[in-house]
């Protein structure tokens, strides 16, 4: 079993045993185009490249290539001479900016954690080293142990490092600089390095990824910024590692839209296809009409406000990956010569249908493997976290289709993608609401229906029509949409109590970074409540519990009786301090957590909204009291909607006053 590998021509892999094995590599490039023979004249004179003339393809037809095989370390001077040959644009080359390790890991048929189960792998044969550090190095928690004397957590440490198979951190990235620092003055020695950090931006957000923090022949995975180890913990970064060849510490960094990048990478690799380094392929060109339908993308139904009982949610399992599988979309099946071909009709693509494509053949694999896992958790807990991440690279698999760099993306098939989504999602109101269901609200893949019809006869007709899985995600005694700003409803806003006695909630402040902890406690403990309401005519024997809640808070607050963890609340930054214009409290509180770029988080009180006075470490005593009681008042405006939407559930009657 192959727990980790690194290194660049020369490349090191160690298995469960901490057996460490040396294995020389030379990487293959591809280079395509006319006159070949100028490359190769070239090349001929480098003793350390070794080439050949052959055919090769890509994802769309075979090409005549020179393939050439060198050293890893000499990879960037040589693509930079091709290049300058062909004058910067008359060669394409292939497969030169993909992950060492990765290509290394498929030319050589090995695996990460590979056992005779394949996936169905047993965590418990990896020794983890787990360490906290608690704000600093003077207080350390090492596998459950607490230590408060630096050099007993170092030799602690260092002793269990020697068995252990990995290292799991919380705060390793910022604490193990230091901590190593000291150790090694202590006499331990580890080789070590940092790798890069990065600020980027997806879907609007802006993020941050700090550098973290490497140990040669131990991979380290701090928790705290991994966001795949948050979703799917040991045993979701693990599948990761297998599906995509990357080393684990390499897995617990990327994003899930990288991850199934790379597991993309990795079939190709297999198949022997080969990868552009720089995409070429432009969008087609389109009239006006089909430009304006193929921007609509997903289809969303805006509900009416209101508090709704006995409804029903249908979900479509990974829509668009499944779309993409059933429907044969990949960038070398759209608009090409092809004898048997299907067409989408607002698009006017036509879809050839005479062999599979290479998106639907990869992406197939992930959705059989996310089936398997998704029943396989339902009896057994260790699969959830392997569901969770597959989840999510088959949630993003749809968006890199239309990213502009993205390997085998285009932006028709994308387009495609969208517009057989909104025809379904279409097509499954008409048929819910022929079997007498009303479509209350929807989002791309999830609608809400009310009603009293048959929802498995819906569900299997809408199946046979889409030829897409569905799933009765729930069903809700009742559910509040609540509006947004203007009014009108808020398309991912609401709560509600399904049958179960759990409760869906989305969009409130309690799933808001942004709002102090003790609006999310006062909603908490209002929706304990609401968890008594079996239906509409129920909530107004509940009223006066729940403003008595909302006083409370209100009390707690205003005479200083809320604890500093109650008032704290995280922003994130979205660039440095000197860009914010505005002089408030998000800009003051960025300033003095200090080195704080784009997509950081800033956990913060605030002293003095007006003057602009936070605290990112404690209160000393003293707050805004006017903004949290206005923050409050928000989040009471939300979860006391009900109230609002049907005041005559909880209006005092005639009797109500009689005291005789």
């Amino acid at each position: 079993m192959i727990i980790d590998a690194w290194g660049g021509r020369t490349l090191y892999t160690i298995d469960e045993n901490r057996k460490i094995k040396r294995w020389n590599y030379e990487h293959t490039i591809y280079v395509t185009g006319d006159r070949l023979e100028r490359v190769t004249d070239e090349i001929d004179l480098v003793p350390w490249i070794k080439w050949k003339l052959e055919e090769q393809r890509d994802i769309f037809s075979y090409k005549k290539v020179v393939t050439i095989s060198l050293p890893p370390n000499r990879l960037s001077e040589v693509i930079m001479a091709i290049e300058r040959i062909g004058n910067f644009r008359d060669y394409k080359i292939y497969n030169a900016d993909i992950n060492i390790v990765q290509s290394f890991m498929v030319k050589n048929n090995l695996h990460f954690f590979n056992d005779e189960n394949e996936m169905n792998f047993d965590t418990s044969k990896i020794n983890v080293l787990e360490i906290k550090f608690i704000d600093s190095l003077e207080e350390i928690e090492i596998n459950g142990q607490m230590f408060t004397n630096i050099p007993s957590s170092i030799d602690y440490f260092f002793s269990n490092m020697k068995d252990a198979n990995m290292i799991v951190s919380e705060g390793g990235d910022r604490y193990f600089p230091r901590f190593f620092e000291l150790a090694w003055k202590e006499g331990y020695t580890a080789r070590t390095s940092r790798s890069k950090e990065r600020t980027f931006t997806s879907y609007g957000r802006v993020s941050h990824r700090s550098s973290g923090f490497i140990i040669y022949g131990i991979p380290h995975i701090d928790r705290e910024t991994s966001f795949i180890f948050s979703e799917g913990g040991l045993e979701g970064l693990i599948t990761i590692s297998k599906i995509t060849s990357l080393p684990i510490f390499h897995s617990a960094r990327i994003t899930p839209g990288t991850a199934v990048s790379s597991y993309e990478v990795k079939k190709s690799l297999e198949k022997g296809i080969m990868i552009p380094l720089y995409k070429d392929d432009h969008e087609m060109i389109k009239n006006i009409d089909t430009f304006i339908s193929a921007d609509k993308g997903g289809l969303y139904l805006q509900p009416v406000p209101g508090v709704y009982e006995n409804v029903f949610e249908i979900d479509f399992s990974s829509m668009y990956p499944s779309i993409i599988v059933n429907y044969n979309l990949s960038p070398e099946t759209i608009n090409v010569k092809c004898k048997n071909y299907r067409r989408i009709d607002d698009l006017g693509y036509d879809i050839c249908m005479d062999r599979r494509g290479m998106l639907p053949e990869f992406l197939s694999d992930l959705l059989d493997l996310r089936l398997y896992y998704k029943n396989k958790k339902k009896s057994d807990e260790r699969y959830r976290g392997r569901d969770a991440v597959l989840k999510w690279l088959l949630l993003t698999s749809f968006g890199y289709t239309g990213y502009k760099n993205a390997k085998f993306g285009r932006i028709e098939v994308h387009e495609s993608i969208t517009s057989l989504g909104r025809k379904i999602l279409t097509d499954s109101i008409k048929i819910a609401e022929d079997e007498g269901f009303t479509a209350i609200h929807g989002i791309v893949d999830s609608l809400w229906l009310q009603g009293s019809g048959n929802i498995h006869e819906v569900m299997r007709k809408i199946e046979e029509m889409s030829k897409l899985k569905i799933s009765l995600e729930g069903f809700y005694k009742w559910i509040a949409f609540l509006p947004a700003r203007d009014g009108t409803g808020a398309l991912n806003r609401y709560f509600g109590l399904m049958e179960n006695g759990r409760f869906k909630v989305r969009g409130i402040e309690l799933r808001r970074t942004d709002f102090p902890n003790v609006c999310k406690e006062m909603q908490e403990e209002i929706l304990n409540v609401y968890s008594m309401v079996p239906n509409l005519a129920g909530f107004h024997k509940h009223y006066d519990e729940v403003e008595k809640i909302y006083n409370s808070y209100k009390f707690k607050i205003a005479n200083g009786k809320v604890d500093d963890s109650e008032l704290r609340m995280s922003i994130v930054a979205t660039r440095r301090p000197e860009a914010y214009k505005v002089n408030g409290i998000r800009k003051m509180a960025i300033e003095k957590a200090r080195n704080v770029g784009p997509g950081d988080k800033v956990s913060m009180f605030v002293l003095n909204e007006r003057r602009g006075e936070v605290d990112i470490e404690n209160l000393e005593n003293r707050y805004d009291k006017n903004y949290y009681l206005r923050k409050l008042e928000m989040a009471w405006e939300s979860i006391s909607y009900p109230y609002r939407h049907l005041p005559i559930i909880y209006q005092k009657s005639i009797e109500d006053y009689d005291t005789n």
